[in-house]
């Protein structure tokens, strides 16, 4: 599974929408403010969040951004599926495409069973969920939010050659 950085940035502006779902409007500039996301990128994202139908816009002076439904009817797989371009990790489990080798590919039923586990898990989690256990992703007292969500990296991993240079 794919998920770049507009994953993480789209979960953030989702959290931020959600813990300000009260409010009328939400300025794009309070989200650049609050999460730290390149406004620039925050408009691209957030073209896709409104296409997909997770958020909406009033434009004008006095416009901004709501959340378009309720935080417990919107899944982390909804929001993740709304940004990428190719969220499924193989051509095999996605669904609107297959692979030439299929019939007789070894990794296709394992790759199937891997890819359900992580989409179940993502559509078993929504926006509600994260309000109710993080508070939103805010600190209380806190209006700065998360700054950044950095990509993970690869574990550090010895060959058999840096075994023998370490002993």
């Amino acid at each position: 599974m794919n998920l770049t950085s507009r994953s993480r940035y789209a979960l953030k502006i989702m959290l931020d929408l959600a813990h300000r779902r009260n409010d009328p409007l939400v300025r794009r500039q309070e989200i650049v403010a609050r999460q730290g996301i390149p406004s620039k990128y925050l408009d691209q994202i957030l073209i896709r969040l409104r296409r997909a139908g997770l958020v909406e816009s009033v434009r004008g002076r006095t416009g901004g951004y709501r959340i378009a439904r309720e935080i417990d009817q919107i899944s982390v797989w909804e929001v993740f599926r709304s940004v990428e371009d190719g969220i499924y990790p193989v051509e095999c489990v996605d669904e609107h495409h297959g692979c030439e080798f299929m019939q007789s590919c070894a990794a296709v039923e394992p790759w199937q069973i891997i890819f359900d586990a992580m989409r179940g898990c993502l559509e078993g989690m929504n926006l509600l969920d994260f309000e109710t256990r993080f508070g939103g992703g805010q600190q209380s007292g806190s209006e700065s939010g998360v700054r950044e969500c950095r990509q993970g990296r690869e574990p550090f991993r010895t060959t058999p050659e840096m075994s023998s240079e370490l002993l």
